[in-house]
């Protein structure tokens, strides 16, 4: 009966340690994502404000503009520069660094392929064009904006993704949550600034 306890005791304790190793995407408000990716942080699209600001070690995700560092990718990497930068974050992290050339009327613009732990995300950025997108298969999670949602549908396209998470959404986007998603058998969140998502589950 002792043995019993402490067996369903350890087992509790496990489940928790599991579940507090689950990756995680917070929802930072606007453009930016924040991942935690069993303890490594990537940040997309901005560093965020307030708590969520990105510390050393951190890796940051930039789809416009220019902007340099050790862990720091942005439209203005390129070539051999992009490629040792890449390699390097990711032999050290684990966290592989893939951007994408996307069109976007900003400017320069790149959308993201992150790949960990066996993992393949994509982040669209600011752009609303779908081609890349749809160009790449097999995604675990697709973090989606409400323009390259209705890029993929007028296109009579579907998403090959597992899960949807929108964000750059308004709040009437939010309010409404009748946003369509372009996959066939996917698991979709809406989640709201400052809001956790459990990844993989």
């Amino acid at each position: 009966m002792m043995f019993r306890a402490c067996l369903t005791a350890v087992l509790v304790v496990l489940v928790n340690v599991a579940d507090a190793q689950r990756p995680t995407a917070t929802y930072v408000g606007g453009s930016v994502m924040m991942l935690d990716l069993d303890g490594q942080r990537v940040f997309v699209d901005g560093p965020g404000t307030g708590k969520f600001l990105p510390r050393e070690g951190d890796i940051v995700l930039h789809v416009n503009g220019t902007a340099d560092g050790e862990r720091v990718f942005s439209p203005a990497l390129a070539g051999e520069q992009l490629e040792r930068r890449s390699s390097m974050v990711g032999e050290s992290t684990g966290v592989y660094v893939y951007p994408k050339v996307t069109p976007s009327a900003g400017g320069p613009h790149v959308s993201y392929l992150v790949q960990w732990n066996g993992r393949r995300m994509w982040f669209c950025g600011d752009t609303e064009d779908a081609t890349e997108l749809l160009a790449t298969k097999d995604l675990d999670a697709v973090f989606l904006t409400p323009a390259v949602a209705a890029a993929v549908e007028k296109a009579g396209r579907s998403l090959d993704a597992r899960y949807v998470l929108f964000y750059h959404t308004t709040n009437k986007e939010q309010q409404d949550n009748a946003l369509s998603v372009p996959c066939d058998r996917c698991k979709v969140s809406l989640p709201w600034p400052g809001e956790v998502i459990q990844l993989f589950r």
